[in-house]
């Protein structure tokens, strides 16, 4: 069973009882339907009850039952009434304030229109952001700059019908890359878009011709890289129209960040705050 999955319903908010819905079990009297489940969706987009094999069903079906019983036993005990739980209820209201409040204020602008030149001369200056590129490479990570130029002298002295091989048994020999250690898979990266990766990482992946290796250490903040380009497609740049809707909701977005840190620097100012300087 996905452990994470019955963590999540562990960890609450099992909304029980839901009417019209298919049940499940029911527990005392308290019915368990699918609809219990949505919660997870919160974490897991793509998460369907019914799409699971009947083992994981199962095991969520008994987490709900264990989750019911166990608070029926928490009231019984009275736990509602300690100081811990009107502590944490009291943080939890606090923090809930916040999240509503600002939710209110994305409603608030995810109902502005934006005008189309204001769209279309985001794309004009923008139009790299809309170029769609795909490759699939190999990479080799380690440590430090000596050891990547060692394992490119060994690469260099390789014949090249033999390049991607020898690539293969020196990733799977020396890289550090968990992925790679774990599964040795040769640094298979699989197919991937420029914005990714890393920025160091994409322009000397890109940079590459397939069936070559980079010739010198790539550095990012994970380590040096040798990466070798299996392939690449040609760049295709979306239209206007195809990319309408992603920079209305890219725009949107600034907008809402932009009006809360003005809002919050409004409220900041008629507040008196006094911040210790022992800190």
């Amino acid at each position: 069973m996905n452990k994470s999955i019955v963590s999540m319903i562990l960890a609450g908010a099992l909304c029980i009882g839901f009417a019209g819905a298919k049940t499940l079990a029911t527990v005392d009297g308290v019915v368990i339907t699918e609809k219990d489940f949505d919660v997870i969706k919160q974490r897991v987009p793509n998460f369907s009850f019914d799409a699971l094999d009947k083992a994981k069903k199962e095991a969520l079906i008994d987490q709900a039952i264990n989750n019911i019983l166990i608070e029926k036993q928490a009231q019984k005990d009275k736990l509602d009434t300690t100081p811990d739980f009107k502590a944490a209820m009291e943080a939890f209201k606090k923090q809930l304030m916040v999240e509503l409040w600002a939710k209110k204020q994305a409603e608030a602008i995810g109902k502005t229109k934006i005008p189309d030149a204001e769209l279309k001369k985001y794309y004009d200056d923008n139009k790299q952001q809309f170029v769609q590129q795909e490759a699939s490479a190999r990479h080799i990570l380690v440590k430090t700059e000596d050891e990547a130029k060692k394992i490119i002298s060994e690469l260099n002295k390789t014949p090249k019908a033999k390049v991607e091989a020898k690539f293969i048994e020196l990733a799977n020999k020396d890289s550090i890359d968990p992925n790679t250690k774990n599964t040795q898979n040769g640094g298979d990266l699989g197919s991937f878009q420029k914005n990714q990766m890393v920025p160091e990482f994409s322009k000397a992946a890109f940079d590459l011709k397939p069936g070559t290796y980079t010739k010198t250490p790539v550095k990012t903040e994970f380590g040096y890289h040798i990466i070798y380009l299996i392939k690449k497609n040609d760049p295709v740049t979306y239209s206007f129209d195809q990319a309408k809707a992603t920079i209305e909701g890219m725009l949107k977005e600034k907008k809402f960040q932009q009006d809360m840190k003005q809002k919050i620097e409004e409220l900041r100012k008629k507040a008196k705050i006094d911040i210790s300087k022992s800190l």
